[in-house]
């Protein structure tokens, strides 16, 4: 059987906010407006960057009341999707009509972590002596959650979470099989001045509905404090999780946990993550125990283009010891995940990969054991229902490779899953 880590499967793809409506244009003039600019104004209320270049057309042909209400019907129509530099635009376009008490109400929702110095310069010749928002202040109270719940199918459910033997003329045994699967998190912060300390529970079950017996649950439960700069942050606290394995419990780990993080240009940030936990398994014996611990450091870059797509890849290193030697490993893997949004009513498609390695430790008279390990899913999402709720189809590809001296069965398998999401909470 593999361990927690290798129970743990791709996450469920989270679903965008409803659209909002956008404003109506005033009527400047007399004569009807060519269906053209109407298509502008349409399009642009929708698309933030759109708005941005017709704002700036707008300026340089000294339309600054056009150039205002462009931007005014983008941040109106689509609030979340607003970049920082189409608001801060907005706060020049503002200085330069006079309108400086509403220009400094815009300033203060601006995303101070993501200014880009070209940006904030055009702000200032148009402002003059402003100042500069700084994020000294830890994100605000919240609470927020995802709920998911669906079936799967699996070409080959019963290898899923058990290893075989490969000798010449033996066949492998493989059964496909459909699942009832599900899985839910909260995560909540609350506020203490530049500070913050939060807490977050999750869990997932994946029951078969035939005979593979790909039956398992996790649940953890995480809390611990955190600090957030204008580009730097940290956190660090303690976790708890647990899985059960066909009905009966498998493992535990407890531990701690920490992370910092580093903001960089637009939208970018570094994240380096570290876990440190003992785990205890059930039906260890004094010859034949995983008892351990393990370790676990990865660092990832993520970022999110002007388009609202969102990206992140990243590399991580682990480490387990156990009472029997040959049980523990050093593994290392490469990970990587793409979302983007469709349309403007919430549609989205993510597809994220995983490649990881592992390499069990050496003993006498123990062959030796290595394995390559693959796993890719691609989703498309559509919101349904509103009131933030999606349903998602996915498929995915998994495989595990072994060397030829551990006479253990390669693994192949493709999957199918239709989940109903809600994401909830702000």
């Amino acid at each position: 059987m593999k361990g927690l880590n290798d129970l743990r499967s791709c996450c469920f793809g989270a679903i965008a906010a409803a659209l909002l409506l956008g404003g109506t244009a005033p009527a400047l003039a007399q004569q009807a407006m060519p269906n053209d600019d109407l298509d502008a104004i349409i399009d642009t209320a929708n698309d933030p960057e759109a708005a941005l270049r017709l704002a700036r057309e707008q300026s340089d042909s000294d339309d600054l009341i056009g150039a205002a209400a462009t931007l005014e019907r983008a941040l109106l129509a689509r609030p979340g999707a607003a970049t920082t530099r189409l608001r801060l635009y907005y706060v020049a376009t503002l200085c330069r009509l006079d309108d400086r008490t509403r220009a400094q109400i815009e300033l203060a929702k601006v995303d101070a972590a993501r200014i880009d110095d070209g940006d904030w310069a055009i702000a200032v010749q148009a402002c003059g002596a402003i100042d500069r928002p700084t994020a000294t202040a830890a994100a605000a109270s919240a609470l927020v959650g995802q709920i998911a719940i669906g079936f799967a199918y699996d070409t080959d459910a019963l290898g899923a979470l058990s290893v075989a033997f490969d000798f010449p003329g033996i066949t492998g045994v493989s059964d496909d099989d459909f699942s009832f699967i599900a899985a839910g998190r909260i995560d909540g912060r609350v506020a203490l001045g530049q500070s913050y300390l939060y807490g977050g529970i999750a869990g997932q079950t994946k029951n078969a509905l035939g005979n593979s017996l790909l039956d398992y649950q996790i649940g953890s439960v995480r809390a611990g404090y955190g600090r957030q700069g204008n580009r730097v942050g940290f956190s660090f606290g303690g976790v708890v999780e647990h899985a059960r394995l066909q009905g009966a419990p498998f493992v535990t780990e407890y531990g701690g946990q920490a992370e910092a993080t580093l903001a960089t240009g637009r939208t970018g940030r570094f994240a380096l993550r570290g876990e440190g936990v003992h785990q205890g398994y059930t039906g260890s014996f004094p010859f034949f125990s995983r008892d351990g611990t393990r370790y676990d450091l990865a660092l990832d870059y993520s970022a999110t283009t002007r388009n609202q797509a969102h990206w992140v890849i990243g590399a991580a290193f682990e480490d387990k010891s156990a009472d029997t030697a040959y049980l523990g490993y050093r593994g290392a893997r490469l990970y990587s995940a793409f979302r983007q949004p469709i349309g403007h009513a919430g549609s989205y498609a993510t597809v994220s990969s995983t490649i990881r390695f592992v390499d069990f430790r050496d003993a006498p008279f123990v062959t030796d054991r290595r394995e390559t390990r693959f796993f890719t899913r691609a989703a498309l999402g559509l919101p349904v229902f509103g009131n933030g709720f999606g349903l998602e189809a996915g498929v995915s590809h998994t495989r595990r490779d072994y060397n030829a001296s551990s006479f253990l069965r390669d693994y192949d398998s493709f999957g199918f899953d239709l989940q109903l999401v809600w994401n909830f909470g702000q």
